[in-house]
């Protein structure tokens, strides 16, 4: 079978002109499907795809079927259906984040084992249950390149993909790019690179909630405001009020993670943590009205004890692994991609576990603190001995995976 050389469409013997495009076949040679050879050694990973640079354009590969994605969102679904009947948290945010990461993890598995099952296989002639297409040089209309990533369209297709590459064939993209006449524009990062890390981001977004709540707590209430969050903070003492060390820890524990799992709804969640930012701080202001002193007492106050930093610190990280769960960590290159640590949602799952140990933590200390009052300042030692030997772990482990 031949295809024609501007927007790939396959041709019968028969034909003298283009069905699609109109190109004249009597004055072109008819591109023949690519082989193994015809390779330039470069393979790029898409959502579903692995595209392979070919002397002929993009050969492309599905690399699983849409079956899989629909096991990968119902089988989450129904385990969480479940969950909910033995745990029964009342917070619809809590499943909707544990279902994206469970059918992010579901999903990605399916994924490496459909690109495992196309390894080897000559190009020309891929695996049966493959959906496989080309999209020519000639036929492509716009291109991005930053890099590492290609984003392109096509003409005649409805084909609009981003591919990306490992870094060691980079060169290999470019080159055919510019050997082939495809007029592309350098798109480079939107935003300096330490903006878009996980660690600055939850800082910044660490010091707005901060602002926020400061802000909430020392600002005047809006009419009627005071007994809404007066009513919020009644209902919450009632539930650790003549309780015992473990109920009190619950009550804390289970009422802060549904604030983290709620955050980490990608970009939406990060609303929702503001606004719980915002209604921390206007208990905060009742507290003080209650008490007849200045908000800024209260906030003196908590700011001195180690379980408001550590619980504090877990919203943010909660919140950006949501969000770059769906972006950046979901580009991920093939050589990559066959460490499953280097998943999107892997790194998703693990950041979410690690924002819940961190609230577990705070939790035991917050409950601690209600014991021994002013003596819970103490604990910032304990605290610093752990953060040492968290970061002396992840300093060591960081040169031994440096090359």
């Amino acid at each position: 079978m031949a295809f024609c050389t501007r927007c790939g469409k396959e041709l019968l013997p028969t034909d003298n002109f283009c069905s699609r495009c109109g190109l004249n076949l009597s004055s072109a040679q008819p591109a023949q499907p690519p082989t193994k050879d015809a390779t330039s050694g470069a393979r790029g990973l898409g959502r579903n795809t692995v595209v392979y640079v070919v002397k002929e354009g993009l050969q492309g590969f599905q690399v699983q079927s849409g079956l899989a994605l629909i096991f990968a969102i119902l089988l989450p679904i129904l385990v969480l259906a479940f969950v909910y009947y033995v745990v029964q948290f009342g917070t619809l945010a809590i499943y909707l984040t544990l279902w994206i990461a469970a059918s992010g993890l579901i999903y990605d598995e399916l994924r490496l084992r459909g690109l495992e099952r196309l390894e080897g296989s000559p190009l020309g002639v891929p695996d049966s249950g493959a959906k496989s297409w080309l999209v020519p040089w000639g036929s492509i209309r716009m291109a991005d390149w930053n890099g590492r990533t290609l984003w392109f369209s096509s003409t005649g297709q409805t084909r609009k993909l981003s591919v990306t590459f490992d870094q060691k064939d980079a060169p290999s993209v470019q080159e055919s790019l510019v050997n082939s006449g495809v007029r592309y524009s350098w798109r480079g990062p939107r935003l300096p690179e330490f903006l878009t890390r996980f660690t600055t981001l939850a800082v910044i977004l660490f010091v707005i909630s901060q602002v926020i709540l400061i802000s909430a707590a020392t600002l005047p209430f809006f009419p009627g405001e005071a007994d809404v969050y007066r009513s919020v903070l009644n209902n919450t003492t009632s539930q650790v009020t003549g309780t015992s060390f473990l109920g009190e820890f619950r009550a804390i524990f289970l009422n802060n993670i549904q604030v983290a799992l709620g955050g980490a709804i990608p970009f939406l969640g990060t609303i929702g943590f503001s606004i719980a930012s915002y209604s921390t701080g206007r208990v905060i202001q009742v507290i003080a009205i209650d008490q007849g002193v200045s908000s800024v007492r209260i906030l003196a106050d908590l700011y001195v004890l180690p379980h408001t930093w550590v619980e504090e610190s877990a919203y943010p990280i909660a919140a950006v692994a949501g969000m770059l769960g769906v972006t950046k960590w979901r580009s991920v290159a093939p050589d990559d991609f066959s460490r499953r640590r280097n998943w999107g949602s892997t790194k998703l799952a693990a950041a979410l576990a690690g924002a819940g140990i961190i609230l577990l933590v705070a939790g035991l200390i917050e409950t601690t603190t209600s014991y021994i009052g002013a003596l819970a300042v103490a604990l910032w030692v304990p605290l610093f001995g752990g953060y040492y030997l968290i970061a002396k772990r992840y300093r060591k482990q960081q040169s031994e995976d440096r090359p």
